[in-house]
């Protein structure tokens, strides 16, 4: 059964699922889609929505302890995300005869999880995939959580971290003004992390190490110069590790993060790129789509 969230997810945060609305052809191409850590389905609904105009059907899942603020992580492991993509995986393949991934972030290890586990993902878009964690003091949360269960992450010296903060209380509501007093007395119980959640995060981002060198799927990577959250230098060191011949990475100057969204001036040039990357692959419906 996919993940049901105990507390409130506001609608367009929710998993989604986009049948194709153009006809594809004898053969059904199907893209899933997997967020990040503490994000969301919101930050690839418009892409998802561009990618169904052009023929394919979408499967985006919500990650336990997500879509929410970040202190619904509390008590969730690294199975739980594994369980919900694999879960994610079989409502796909039920509809599609054709299965590629576009994720994001830490979303990036879930896919080759799933590549590798079921074997027939025909090609991967990875957007700002992560090796490494933002802040090397997180690798300590393995111990620090036994006796810290919170952390305070606008209590961070680091402008990454600082930044990365602003980024998603403003992502779960723009119309906070977050510098506002009244909002930065809020601040420290909306933005608290559990350590056992970062742990979690920490656990999975190594996991990721064991798999890029089996990883032997066509893989288009997209990173941006100024992500704050992964920084490029993990784009490239994934790029060196992956085995598959078929790979390309692509860097774009000037663009942070959420590279996929429409406030970002490079997400349309992304999106067309993820899904020519689809296209290439999937000839049928590029054929049936006039692509």
């Amino acid at each position: 059964m996919p993940f049901q969230a105990t507390y409130d997810v506001q609608p367009d945060r929710r998993a989604y699922t986009f049948e194709p609305g153009i006809p594809n052809g004898s053969r059904q191409v199907g893209v899933l889609v997997f967020h990040g850590f503490i994000g969301s389905p919101l930050s690839s609904r418009p892409m998802a929505e561009y990618l169904n105009e052009q023929g394919f059907y979408v499967h985006c899942p919500l990650l336990p302890g997500h879509g929410s603020y970040p202190d619904k992580l509390y008590g969730v492991s690294p199975n739980d995300w594994l369980a919900e993509v694999e879960e994610a995986y079989r409502v796909a393949r039920k509809a599609c005869d054709d299965l590629f991934i576009v994720a994001h972030s830490m979303g990036n290890v879930l896919a080759a999880h799933v590549a590798l586990k079921f074997g027939d993902i025909r090609g991967i878009a990875m957007l700002a995939p992560v090796i490494d964690v933002p802040d090397s003091r997180l690798r300590l949360v393995k111990y620090a959580r036994f006796f810290m269960p919170w952390y305070y992450p606008h209590k961070s010296k680091r402008e990454s971290m600082q930044h990365l903060v602003r980024e998603r209380v403003l992502d779960f509501d723009p119309t906070i003004d977050f510098d506002s007093p009244e909002f930065q007395a809020q601040l420290p119980q909306v933005s608290r992390v559990p350590l056992s959640g970062m742990h979690a995060m920490v656990q999975m981002i190594e996991k990721g190490r064991t798999l890029w060198p089996r990883l032997d799927v066509p893989v288009r990577i997209f990173a941006g110069e100024d992500d704050f959250a992964a920084p490029p230098e993990n784009a490239r060191q994934i790029f060196a590790l992956l085995p598959t011949q078929d790979k390309e990475l692509q860097i774009y100057p000037g663009v942070g993060h959420e590279m996929m969204r429409p406030f970002e001036p490079i997400h349309r040039t992304l999106w067309n790129s993820v899904s020519a990357f689809i296209s290439e692959y999937a000839p049928i419906a590029s054929s049936a789509n006039g692509q």
